[in-house]
C-alpha cells in the first residue's frame, strides 16, 4: 500500500509539471494594421537598442573582452530596453568560423567573477549566440535577428543582397536554418532580413536588383520554418529618382507592397540618422526642423499614417550633442518625438566603438551616456513577457521622472512614477526615499529639500511579492554661492567666400558674469586650431566647416558657440557644366536665331560685335543648313557663314562635337562638344577653357553659383583634379575615406574601374591614360551615402 502511494504521489507531481508546460505559450508577436500585439492580443512596441560585433571578424559582441556578456545585457534590461537587435553575417555560419573568448576579471557592472565563464566553453559563433538567445528567453529580453553582411565587416560593399562568394541561395538558407534553430525561443522575435539594401531596387521586376521580390522569397520561406516570427523588411537606398538614407526609402512599398504567406508577420523597417553620419540638404535648409516630418512622411512614415504596417526603426543614433552647431541634437531630439508612443526602434548602439555615433556606453563599457537616455526614456515601452499562461511572476519595471535635477535651496520637486509598469498586469505601489531622511508614497508626489547637497532619490515599486528600483540624483546648491556664468559670442566679417579666402572671427562679445580673465580657443573645422580674442583664419580649400569657438574663465568654467563657413572653389574655367550632353543625339535645331551671346569663361572669342547667331541642321542626316552669324561693324563681313568653316560635325552621337577653322574671329577656331541647355545652345571648348553660350536671355548664367559644386547631391565635399584630366586623376575628400569604395563611370553609367579604401586616408589616385576622351563620372559611395563628381576626359 505504501509503495502504490509513493508511485501515486510521483504520478500527480509529473501531471503537475506536464501541466504548467503545457499551460504556457510563447509569446510571439504579430501584426495587424499599424500596430504590433502579443499572443494576449496586448498592443506592445519593440524599444531596444543595436548590441553589433556578431557581422565583425571577431563573431562575436564587441566588448566582452572587457565586460562579462551576459552583464552587458543585464545592463541593457536594467536601463530599460526591452529589445536588442543583433546584427550577424553569414560568414559566421561557415565550417571554419571560430571564436576564442576568455574567462577573467570582475565584471564592473554586475561583480561577477570570472567574466563569460559559460561563453569560454564554446568555439563557434552560434554557440555564443545561443547562450545569447538563452539569457534573453530566460529574461524576458526580445531580440531582432539582423543579417548585416554576408562577410564579416562587409556591410559597407554589399550593396545588394548576395554576392559572388555568397549566393541568394545560400542567403535564404542561412535565414531557414536560424528561424528553425530557434523557432521554440519567443525572445527572437524578428528577422531583419537584410541591412542597408542601398543598390537595390524596388518594383522594377529586375531579378538582380529587386529588392522588394528578393524579400518575399525569402520572407516566405523563413515562415516556412518558423510561422510565428516577424518577417522585417528595410527600405532602399533610391526609388524613382526619390534618394534617402541606406535602408530608409520606403517610398516603393506604395505601389509594390511586400506579399507575404501570412501578411500579419510583415513590419516594415527604415533607418535614420542625423548629419554626424552625412551633412544632407535638408539639415542646413532654411526651415529646419520644420521640414523634417514631411521627409519622414513620405519616405516610410505614409505605411503608418495609412494603416498599411507598423514602423520599426531598427537604427538611429547621435554622437555628440553639440555637433553641427546643435543641429545633430536638435534632429535626435525632434526625431524621437515623431516616433513618440506609436515606433518600435532599436538605437544605435549600445556599442561605444561605433565610429558615426558612439554608444549608449561610454569608452569604458561600463558608464552611461545618460544625456542620450534622458531622450529615448520617455519613449520606452514595458517588457514584453516571453511566455504567456506560465504560473511565474514577473517582476514590475520602476521608472519616474522629475520636473528639476538641480536648483537653490530650498528646492521642491516633482516626482512621477506613471511610467513605471508591470508585465503581467498587477496593480502596483509606490514608495520614494528622498536620501534626506525622509520617505513618501504614491504614485506622483512633490518633496521639498531644505539642505545643501546631493541627494539619491529612490523609487520602489512592488506588485507585493516581487519589487524593482529606480535611482536619480537631485543637487540642491547654495543660493549664496554664485557661480560665475561665462558666455560664448562669435562675430566675423563675412560668413564665407571662393577658396582661397581669409575670414575675421570676433569674439569679444563674449562675457563672464564676475568679470574674471576668459581664454579664447578656436576650432575652424578643418584640422587647424588658434587662440585669441580676435583671430583670422584663411580657407585653402572649398566646403562647409563648422568653427567652434570655446571660452573659458580660470576656474575652468566654460560655454561654446558655433558657425558655419560655406567656402565656395573658384570659377577657373567656366565651362558652366554645359559639357554634359543633355539629349543623346541632340534634336533638330530648325530656324532658331539667338540675339545673345556670353563668353564664359576665359581665352575665348569677342563676339561683341555679333547681332545674331542662326542655326538650322538635319539631324538625320547630319547637315547643317544654316549655321551662320551676323556681325554689325562689317569685321570680317555682316555676314559669315560658318557652315563653310566646320572641317567635322557630329549630332548624332552621345557627345556631339564640331570642329571650326578659317572663321576669321580671333579664337573661335577650334574643337568644341555641342548641347542644349534647355532653350539655349552651347559650344563648350574642348579644352576646357571657355564656353560660347547662345541665348534669348538677357541674363547671362551664373557660372561661379554652377561651377562651386563643393557638395554635390548635398552629401560630403569632395575635389576631383585635374579637371580636365589626362592620366591622372586625383580624388580627395575632407573626411578620411576608410571603408568607402570610389567608382569611375561613363556617360552610359556602367562602372569603367573601382577602388576600395582600405586605410585611413582622405585622397585616391585613378589612372586614367587609356580613357578615351568624354564626359565621366566619379562616385564615392562612404557612410550610407554616395557623392558624385563629374570629370572631363582632354
Amino acid at each position: 500500500m505504501k509503495r502504490f502511494i509513493n508511485y501515486l504521489v510521483i504520478l500527480l507531481l509529473l501531471v503537475g509539471n506536464i501541466s504548467e508546460v503545457l499551460g504556457q505559450q510563447q509569446n510571439f508577436l504579430t501584426v495587424s494594421g499599424n500596430k504590433l500585439y502579443d499572443t494576449t492580443g496586448k498592443e506592445v512596441r519593440l524599444t531596444g537598442v543595436n548590441w553589433f560585433g556578431f557581422e565583425t571578424s571577431l563573431y562575436q559582441p564587441h566588448g566582452i573582452w572587457s565586460r562579462d556578456m551576459k552583464s552587458v545585457l543585464q545592463q541593457i534590461k536594467d536601463l530599460g530596453f526591452n529589445t536588442i537587435r543583433v546584427p550577424w553575417c553569414n560568414e559566421m555560419l561557415n565550417p571554419g568560423a571560430s571564436i576564442n573568448i576568455n574567462s577573467y576579471g570582475t565584471d564592473p557592472y554586475t561583480g561577477i567573477s570570472p567574466m563569460n565563464e559559460e561563453e569560454t566553453t564554446v568555439s563557434t559563433p552560434i554557440e555564443l549566440l545561443d547562450i545569447f538567445v538563452r539569457w534573453c528567453q530566460e529574461n524576458d529580453m526580445k531580440i531582432v535577428l539582423d543579417n548585416h553582411s554576408r562577410a564579416a565587416d562587409g556591410f559597407l560593399n554589399e550593396a545588394v543582397w548576395y554576392t559572388p562568394q555568397y549566393s541568394e541561395e545560400r542567403w535564404i538558407n542561412d535565414w531557414v536554418f536560424i528561424a528553425d534553430r530557434y523557432k521554440d525561443f519567443s525572445a527572437v522575435v524578428g528577422m531583419d532580413l537584410n541591412n542597408e539594401p542601398h543598390g537595390s531596387t524596388w518594383g522594377d521586376s529586375n531579378p538582380a536588383t529587386d529588392w522588394n521580390k528578393a524579400a518575399e522569397r525569402c520572407g516566405n520561406a523563413v515562415l516556412a520554418a518558423n510561422p510565428n516570427v516577424l518577417i522585417i523588411v528595410e527600405g532602399v537606398g533610391e526609388f524613382e529618382g526619390n534618394s534617402y538614407w541606406w535602408g530608409g526609402q520606403l517610398m516603393g512599398a506604395k505601389q509594390y507592397p511586400i506579399q507575404l504567406s501570412d501578411p500579419s508577420k510583415l513590419m516594415y523597417s527604415a533607418h535614420e540618422y542625423g548629419p554626424e553620419v552625412a551633412q544632407q540638404d535638408w539639415f542646413t535648409a532654411s526651415d529646419f526642423p520644420q521640414n523634417m516630418p514631411g521627409l519622414w512622411t513620405d519616405n516610410f512614415h505614409y505605411l503608418y499614417e495609412e494603416g498599411t504596417s507598423p514602423l520599426f526603426v531598427g537604427e538611429f543614433g547621435i554622437k555628440d550633442q553639440d555637433a553641427f552647431g546643435g543641429i545633430s541634437y536638435t534632429w535626435f531630439t525632434e526625431f524621437t518625438d515623431f516616433m513618440g508612443g506609436i515606433y518600435s526602434w532599436t538605437f544605435w548602439t549600445m556599442n561605444p566603438n561605433s565610429g558615426d555615433t558612439g554608444g549608449i556606453l561610454q569608452d569604458d563599457w561600463t558608464t552611461v551616456n545618460q544625456w542620450k537616455l534622458d531622450v529615448l526614456s520617455p519613449y520606452f515601452a514595458p517588457l514584453i513577457p516571453n511566455v504567456i499562461g506560465g504560473t511565474g511572476n514577473l517582476p514590475p519595471n520602476a521608472r519616474f521622472t522629475s520636473n528639476i535635477t538641480s536648483g537653490d535651496a530650498p528646492l521642491t520637486v516633482s516626482f512621477d512614477a506613471s511610467t513605471s509598469s508591470d508585465p503581467d498586469g498587477d496593480n502596483l505601489t509606490f514608495s520614494w526615499n528622498f536620501g534626506d531622511g525622509t520617505t513618501a508614497t504614491g504614485e506622483s508626489i512633490s518633496h521639498l529639500f531644505t539642505d545643501v547637497g546631493e541627494y539619491q532619490v529612490i523609487l520602489t515599486v512592488s506588485d507585493g511579492t516581487l519589487s524593482d528600483t529606480e535611482t536619480l540624483t537631485i543637487t540642491v546648491n547654495d543660493p549664496d554661492v554664485n557661480t560665475p556664468v561665462v558666455i560664448a559670442n562669435i562675430s566675423t566679417d563675412a560668413n564665407g567666400g571662393v577658396a582661397p579666402t581669409t575670414i575675421n572671427f570676433d569674439a569679444s562679445g563674449s562675457t563672464v558674469s564676475d568679470g574674471s580673465a576668459l581664454t579664447y580657443d578656436w576650432d575652424f573645422g578643418d584640422g587647424s586650431a588658434g587662440s585669441g580674442v580676435t583671430i583670422n583664419h584663411e580657407f585653402i580649400n572649398a566646403g562647409i566647416y563648422n568653427v567652434v569657438l570655446t571660452v573659458s574663465n580660470t576656474d575652468g568654467i566654460s560655454d561654446t558657440a558655433s558657425t558655419t563657413i560655406v567656402i565656395t572653389e573658384p570659377n577657373n574655367g567656366g565651362d558652366c557644366s554645359f559639357g554634359a550632353p543633355l539629349s543623346n543625339p541632340l534634336p533638330t535645331i530648325a530656324n532658331v536665331a539667338y540675339t545673345k551671346m556670353y563668353i564664359l569663361g576665359s581665352g575665348g572669342p569677342d563676339l561683341s560685335n555679333v547681332t545674331n547667331f542662326t542655326i538650322n541642321w538635319d539631324l538625320q542626316n547630319n547637315g547643317l543648313w544654316q549655321f551662320s552669324m551676323n556681325t554689325n561693324d562689317g569685321v570680317p563681313s555682316w555676314w559669315n557663314d560658318l557652315k563653310n568653316n566646320v572641317t567635322s560635325q557630329n549630332f548624332n552621337s552621345s557627345q556631339p562635337s564640331i570642329t571650326l577653322s578659317g572663321t576669321g574671329f580671333p579664337n573661335l577656331d577650334g574643337a568644341y562638344s555641342a548641347t542644349i541647355d534647355g532653350d539655349n545652345f552651347a559650344l563648350v571648348s574642348k579644352t576646357g577653357a571657355f564656353t560660347i553660350y547662345f541665348s534669348n536671355s538677357n541674363v547671362a548664367p551664373n557660372c561661379e553659383s554652377l561651377i562651386k559644386d563643393p557638395f554635390t547631391e548635398g552629401k560630403i565635399e569632395i575635389k576631383a583634379y585635374p579637371n580636365p584630366v589626362t592620366d591622372r586623376l586625383i580624388v580627395k575628400s575632407q573626411e578620411v575615406l576608410n571603408g568607402a569604395r570610389v567608382d569611375l563611370v561613363d556617360v552610359t553609367g556602367r562602372i569603367i574601374r573601382t577602388t576600395s579604401v582600405s586605410s585611413k586616408r582622405n585622397e585616391v589616385e585613378i589612372n586614367t591614360s587609356d580613357l578615351n576622351s568624354g564626359l565621366y563620372f566619379i562616385k564615392i559611395h562612404h557612410n550610407k551615402v554616395t557623392t558624385t563628381k563629374r570629370i572631363v576626359k582632354k
